[in-house]
């Protein structure tokens, strides 16, 4: 996978979390090389979006980088993802599209096999969860085909389902006639990179995260860094979560073990000394396996670690509710069983009444706007004024029953001030019938057409009411949720991890993923009790 030629080059830069992986060493090495070698040369890669501006960010910010006077569209290509490089710099056709959510209903059109699953989260976002593409990105990143994979896959029949190898093998003969000079996926960047025979011209590469990269990746650095002076591989081995993608932490243990002192980073920077103590609890199998023990101070912080036997009643459990409620501090709930989040996780915050969200989006479960308009309307409807941009909040999302047939008042005739919903009844942009209507949630078009995100119409009434009843419309904290793959990379004052075991042994990668949700916290951590009777020996 990597030469020997490629592995003498390579800096090796190693560190747990919160160390300053990220923000502080690469920030140094960039300045460094950029003295020695020049910034046109020089390309710094990790794996997605997010991560790709943060360290763009973050070199921009260096004195001397702003002294050059780049353009942005300077660093597009030199810092950025690893699909975004080998995309930019392949002998790709320039005239294939990205394969999206609309090529995909394109596709089902012509094969109705891909349509087969009804998942919800499958047809909002069909590349990344349906269980084909799921396959297919997992068999190509551990260098394998179809039918290695399949074997090698735990329970692939669960894993896959409605789908098996003879389904999964039909299907990728029809995904590739169809994006036929058409389409490019993710995939084909790396191949097409991988094939190219162009020269690329690099003096330093810089790798973040580089335990992530699975085989095609590896090949591509391999390619990149055929001419470069200097490799820097930046990561932790200890957070190498991604197996079932191709990313081998056998690899990168061996490559992490060369390290030289001053790139083994010590001082933590974000993990209180309990979260700091536990992980290392967590962990420590897998040091004594490969025959080390790392230096990981924690911060001054002591933060504490809290275990809950479940998400319904305990002592622990009121103080973390407490602090929800009490604190503007940040709270992620992280798992490794979908069945924790649906069972627990979520019936809990919508219980509570706390607004929250996935690590990936940026809007509340429910809006802060739909909120405010179902908290307010029994106060308009007994005569309080409101302004006209909440009214006009009402009347958007109104049935038309209840409009006398008139839509919003044309621009000038209403002046901008306060107005009763009497004023509105008189006239005639409302129906003197919603008088009888305390609640907005019957009146409610978009709540009328159903489940949102998976919930029903009862289920999201009863959510907003307790949001409303338990007073958290203002709520200060930011409460998340995803799993430990969702939140890697990220940063959280306080945690909440399940660390149930959903296999029979307790294998390493059970430890690294507990291991990259839990530090994730700067404070207080609660742990949860197991969901599948099993869980991590500490």
């Amino acid at each position: 996978m990597i030469s020997n030629q490629t592995l003498s080059k390579i800096r090796p830069i190693v560190g747990p979390p919160g160390t300053g992986k990220t923000h502080i060493k690469i920030k140094k090495l960039y300045k460094e090389y950029l003295h020695k070698y020049g910034p046109e040369r020089g390309i710094v890669l990790t794996h997605t979006n997010v991560a790709a501006r943060e360290l763009k960010e973050t070199i921009t910010s260096i004195e001397e980088v702003k002294e050059l006077k780049k353009e942005e569209e300077f660093f597009e290509d030199r810092i950025c993802t690893i699909h975004s490089y080998t995309n930019n710099n392949s002998e790709m056709p320039r005239n294939l599209k990205v394969f999206d959510k609309k090529a995909y209903d394109e596709l089902c059109k012509y094969y109705s096999l891909f349509g087969k699953t009804n998942n919800v989260h499958v047809r909002n976002d069909p590349v990344k969860k349906h269980p084909f593409f799921k396959f297919r990105s997992n068999a190509y990143g551990r260098g394998l085909d179809f039918k290695e994979c399949w074997i090698k896959s735990e329970n692939p029949s669960r894993a896959y389902d409605p789908y098996d190898l003879k389904m999964l093998l039909a299907m990728q003969e029809n995904y590739n006639k169809f994006k036929e000079k058409k389409y490019k996926d993710f995939e084909d960047m790396l191949e097409y990179f991988n094939n190219s025979k162009q020269d690329l011209l690099i003096d330093f590469l810089i790798i973040d995260e580089a335990q992530d990269c699975n085989v095609p990746q590896m090949l591509a650095i391999e390619r990149m860094a055929k001419n470069a002076k200097v490799v820097v591989m930046v990561g932790d081995p200890n957070q190498t979560i991604f197996q079932f993608a191709g990313a081998n932490p056998d690899f990168f243990e061996k490559l992490f073990a060369k390290v030289k002192d001053e790139d083994e980073l010590k001082e933590g920077l974000r993990c209180s000394k309990a979260i700091n103590s536990f992980a290392k609890k967590i962990i420590k199998p897998i040091w004594d396996f490969y025959g080390y023990e790392r230096v990981w101070s924690p911060t001054k912080e002591e933060g504490s670690v809290q275990f809950l036997p479940n998400l319904k009643g305990s002592p622990a459990l009121k103080n973390l509710i407490n602090k929800m409620r009490d604190s503007n501090e940040s709270f992620l709930f992280t798992y490794r069983s979908a069945k924790c989040k649906e069972d627990w996780i979520l019936p809990f915050l919508k219980r509570e009444g706390f607004k929250f969200k996935h690590v990936a989006h940026d809007k509340n479960h429910v809006n802060d706007e739909e909120l405010n308009i179902h908290h307010t309307w029994p106060e308009f409807l007994k005569g309080v004024p409101k302004s006209l941009k909440e009214i006009k909040q009402y009347h958007e999302r109104l049935n038309k029953k209840y409009k006398n047939n008139k839509n919003w008042p044309r621009e000038g005739t209403l002046i901008n001030k306060d107005y009763t919903f009497q004023d509105f009844v008189r006239k005639g942009y409302l129906s003197g019938e919603l008088k009888k209507e305390n609640s907005f949630y019957k009146l409610h078009k978009k709540y009328k057409e159903g489940a949102e995100k998976n919930d029903s119409y009862t289920e999201k009434v009863t959510y907003i009411n307790r949001i409303i009843q338990k007073g958290n419309l203002n709520q200060k904290s930011t409460i998340e949720y995803g799993n430990f793959h969702d939140v890697k990379g990220l940063t959280r004052d306080n945690v909440i991890v399940d660390l149930s075991l959903t296999r029979d042994e307790d294998k390493f990668d059970q430890r690294r993923l507990g291991f990259v949700g839990l530090t994730r916290g700067r404070y207080d951590a609660w742990i949860l009790k197991s969901k599948t009777g099993k869980e991590l020996i500490i």
